[in-house]
């Protein structure tokens, strides 16, 4: 069938024309994407899914999120970041978005036309839990394609331990092995499938790596595939380290760590949550953007009745592409994302600046930072942005830390004297503990009274949302101290407030860790939208 389908779903048989399947596929292109797959589309790949699909039958299934037959725009998306030709591949969707479906499909097509062709396959929750998905997911389905075993291409085993299919016609195997590295040690695999990948152990993880990745090495084309949904914990998690591996080929839609949470704390705006009360959230259109299963295998009340009944942190993790922050070592911000510029600090103050004021909550150090509006260097790229037509580059904001030090004794003398290098400038400061103490208490008493702005509980948590989203698009210029870069290699994320908001905070194995200079400049950097620009510098308040 050549046809280009036209708006209705296709049959299965459809998918064989390249244009039906990239139109097909086209349909999640405006969802949100964390990663940035590789998909690659050939004859013969399109041939080996269909054939695994027709194998499980998805031709005779009905999806439950639009009533249609046959594999959603997101299998072929699993299926064509396999056809790219990757040996790592990772793979993180959200809940009945049916990719462990995908890649089962894209093992036995395979299997079925390659002569010879090895495949392993475990889950990494328990040994039984594969081998009663292996006959579920798919022994029940062959068994109904072929109802006589005897003149079956495949040959089926379900033997407690020993399961696997014998393909009779190309000699190909696909063997069932519980999660860990004996099985896998024997083998020698063109494809091996780590299924839930987020619930392996450190042990598990490691010992499934080390045993499956030298069985693959005289295997030409041989792929390593981890799929699953986030887990309460990221640092040396199979899956998370196979998300963020360099060489690997990754799919991964989700909802962004850094979108206001106030967003996520209902499912409508109008409509309050059932458990919190909550209002103002837009958790619905965030579904509908990014889970890419809705619509197709999955009906969005059935999301919503999850959203209603379980936490926002659980409720991210199974539907939201993202990990908790459980674990000492959980550092919040990337190396790869904290680059300081070499430029010195400013001589002059620019007109438009915004201060903020951090004291340590036990008052071992306090730091004064300062942000603003900044300006860009004559450079290539500039003039490049007028060639464009572009008369100015987007607005950067710059970060520093002003001053640092420890303990408070003549804190306040500092600040004062800084402060007035400005006239008009707003001391803003975190209303709270040792900083609350050193401002309305020393720093109000000087003449003439500098002009004061308290943080309230929402500021917390905006700024640290904002610092992470201008790192993450290249709109915040960082000037380097050295506590302020150590701050930015430890944070870690704190929940503070309600609905799941958070903050900067100190890593777990060490709970008094300086973070004041890195929650300064999240505080000056979120009060810079609202700095009113002063004319020039004066020598008084």
């Amino acid at each position: 069938m050549t046809t280009l389908i036209t708006g209705a779903p296709p049959l299965l048989t459809d998918l064989w024309s390249e244009a039906n399947w990239l139109d097909w596929r086209s349909r999640l292109d405006g969802h949100h994407a964390i990663s940035a797959p590789q998909l690659v589309t050939t004859a013969q790949a399109r041939g080996e899914f269909i054939e695994g699909a027709r194998l499980l039958r998805l031709d005779h299934r009905e999806r439950a999120g639009d009533g249609g037959m046959g594999p959603s725009p997101m299998q072929l998306m699993v299926a064509d970041l396999l056809a790219a030709g990757a040996f790592m591949n990772a793979i993180d969707e959200s809940r009945r978005s049916t990719k462990t479906t995908a890649v089962q499909a894209v093992m036995l097509g395979r299997c079925y036309h390659r002569e010879d062709y090895q495949v392993g396959w475990t889950m990494f929750t328990t040994g039984a839990k594969a081998g009663e998905r292996f006959r579920k997911d798919i022994v029940a389905h062959l068994r109904r394609v072929y109802p006589d075993e005897r003149t079956s291409p495949i040959k089926i085993n379900v033997g407690k331990g020993t399961e696997h299919l014998e393909f009779r016609d190309t000699g190909s195997f696909l063997n069932v092995y519980t999660p860990n590295g004996e099985g896998f040690r024997s083998g020698g695999f063109d494809m091996a499938f780590g299924d839930e990948a987020a619930e392996a152990d450190l042990d598990q993880g490691s010992d499934v790596e080390r045993a499956v990745i030298p069985t693959m090495d005289t295997k030409v084309g041989a792929q390593f595939v981890l799929a699953g949904t986030g887990a309460k914990w990221r640092t040396g998690n199979l899956l998370w380290r196979a998300l963020h591996n360099p060489d690997a080929n990754v799919l991964w839609h989700g909802i962004p760590e850094t979108t206001d949470r106030e967003q996520l704390a209902s499912w409508e705006p109008d409509v309050p949550h059932p458990l919190t009360g909550a209002t103002g959230g837009r958790m619905r259109e965030w579904i509908e953007l990014t889970h890419p299963g809705v619509g197709y295998t999955t009906p969005v009340n059935a999301v919503k009745r999850s959203f209603d009944t379980v936490s926002l942190d659980d409720f991210l993790i199974e539907y939201g592409g993202q990990f908790g922050f459980e674990g000492a070592a959980d550092a919040m911000i990337p190396p790869a994302l904290w680059k300081p510029t070499s430029e010195p600090f400013p001589a002059e103050l620019p007109a438009r600046c915004s201060v903020a004021l951090k004291v340590h909550h036990l008052g071992h150090a306090a730091s004064l930072a300062i942000a603003w509006n900044y300006e860009e260097p004559t450079d290539l790229v500039g003039e490049a942005f007028e060639l464009d037509g572009v008369r100015e580059r987007p607005q950067r904001r710059a970060i520093a830390l002003w001053h640092w030090q420890q303990g408070t004794h003549g804190l306040a003398r500092e600040v004062i004297e800084r402060l007035r290098k400005r006239s008009g400038l707003v001391l803003g400061y975190d209303k709270r503990g040792y900083t609350e103490d050193i401002v309305e208490k020393e720093i109000s008493l000087a003449q003439p009274s500098p002009i004061l702005r308290a943080s309230i509980t929402n500021d917390i948590p905006r700024s640290a949302v904002a610092l992470m989203k201008g790192l993450e698009n290249g709109s915040v210029v960082i000037f380097g101290h050295d506590q302020l870069n150590a701050a930015a290699s430890r944070a870690t994320r704190q929940a503070f407030g309600n609905y799941g908001t958070w903050r900067f905070g100190a890593p777990k194995d060490d709970p008094d860790f300086d973070v004041t200079p890195l929650e300064a400049a999240a505080l000056a950097l979120h009060w810079l939208e609202d700095t009113i620009p002063i004319a020039s510098p004066d020598d008084s308040f």
